[in-house]
């Protein structure tokens, strides 16, 4: 990435921030390089933002961008609010960044933001300093409506972890889950953060196995019928359900490709649940797989070469890869007696699944190439169905515990987690959009 170097994670321990001028068509810009020891993390001072802004209040769409910024995992956010409006006051008032007063307070970064609602649009005017280096890093003018507001500061929460990690943000990325808050399995779609989230289907039907179309326009899931199961995809701004599938039999995991063309899915057509291939309108199914075993749970990898699916052909259920085209199969996990549920992550490297531990489910990490094992979670609870957030630093998994499912989210640096869903219900099986 030209003129904007890459946060150094797992490189040796040092801290420096250096400037470094990259050339933009109106204006120049300026990227911050950041070379951190691995899990150290920038601290960022987020001062009230000026002005009025409609529906948002400058303190929620300040709570909100510090949320964004803890939550990216880069980013410590200076918790003495007091002192931080102090300073903003006095930088206000001067009309100069005062980068002594705010060092002093342990920032190394300043992000400032003006509001103001002009016509129909929200204005959000933002300015981030390198205060080290006594210098602006980006400057951006967001425009929106007045009731997209959290978007918009999801906007900037992006593009600052952009600018000073070279790596993509997941601020304005949605999570699909199954919810049966109704009373029936349906499937739901809410913000990264669990905000925001709405009902997608009103089958009055299980709806299971959600997985996303790449470019957001759709998320494809198992319907149970009274007939039996059917793969079916629902448009995600109108609703509009198209059938995929309605094989005799199983019609699950379905799994779409990278580039949306394709499916992966588990059908049981010829009698036994196999891996299939097909286009993305259900049509010209291609059997992958054959044996007496039951196969299940395929997943693309990122450039769509190869698929990670279940096997119980071994005696017991493990994770295995194979060619995307069918053969050529190898066998992951060898840890423990119960390996399912594969998400591989957007980088490649590692697949994250659930294996029972002692009893409890939890989630864990397989090296594609090395075989490693690296168990994440731990404790009492069963964890289930992980699913990779685009930046392959997060992960969204399901947790059972004291009879109520609900959705959190890892850290799979700091192992920190946050929780999604509360509530009545239990939510399950989440599907992070890419």
């Amino acid at each position: 990435m030209a003129g904007a170097l890459r946060r150094a994670l797992g490189a040796a321990a040092f801290m420096a921030l250096t400037l470094v001028a990259a050339t933009q068509a109106a204006a120049p810009e300026v990227h911050l390089s950041i070379t951190k020891g691995f899990g150290e993390k920038v601290t960022i001072a987020v001062p009230l933002f000026r002005g009025t802004a409609g529906a948002a209040a400058p303190a929620d769409m300040r709570s909100v961008l510090s949320s964004d910024l803890r939550y990216s995992g880069y980013f410590n956010v200076v918790e003495n609010l007091a002192f931080v409006d102090d300073v903003e006051a006095d930088d206000r008032r001067t009309g100069r960044v005062q980068f002594r007063e705010w060092l002093a307070l342990g920032a190394e970064v300043l992000v400032r933001g003006d509001v103001a609602v002009r016509g129909e649009d929200l204005v959000l005017e933002a300015q981030v300093f390198d205060l080290g280096a006594g210098r602006s890093i980006f400057s951006r003018r967001y425009a929106s409506q007045p009731a997209q507001w959290r978007a918009t500061v999801h906007e900037l929460a992006d593009d600052i972890v952009r600018h000073l990690t070279g790596e993509r943000g997941i601020a304005r990325t949605k999570i699909a889950f199954v919810s049966n808050v109704t009373g029936t399995k349906e499937i739901y779609v809410m913000d990264y953060d669990g905000e925001n989230g709405r009902r997608l289907t009103k089958d009055g039907l299980a709806a299971l196995y959600p997985s996303w179309f790449g470019d957001n326009s759709a998320v494809a899931y198992t319907r149970f019928r009274n007939s039996g199961q059917e793969g079916v995809a629902i448009d995600v701004r109108t609703g509009v359900v198209r059938r995929l599938t309605s094989f005799p039999g199983l019609n699950a995991f379905i799994s779409v490709s990278p580039k949306g063309n394709e499916l992966a899915m588990t059908l049981s057509r010829d009698g036994n649940p196999e891996i299939y291939r097909l286009r993305s309108d259900g049509s010209e199914p291609r059997r992958l797989t054959y044996g007496s075993s039951t196969e299940s749970s395929p997943c693309w990898s990122p450039d769509g070469r190869r698929l990670a699916f279940v096997s119980d052909r071994s005696g017991s259920p493990q994770i295995y890869v194979m060619s995307a085209a069918g053969g050529s199969e190898e066998r992951l996990t060898y840890q423990g007696s119960y390996n399912t549920s594969p998400s591989w992550s957007p980088k490649g490297d590692l697949i994250a699944y659930t294996a029972r531990v002692e009893g409890v489910y939890q989630i864990c990490t397989v090296d594609v190439d090395t075989k490693k094992v690296v168990q994440l979670t731990t404790g009492a609870g069963n964890k289930e169905d992980p699913s990779w957030a685009p930046d392959g630093r997060h992960i969204v998994y399901s947790v059972r515990s004291k009879g109520k499912t609900d959705l959190y989210v890892l850290d799979i640096h700091d192992l920190t987690q946050v929780r999604l869903t509360s509530g009545a219900g239990d939510h399950e099986s989440p599907a992070w959009l890419h």
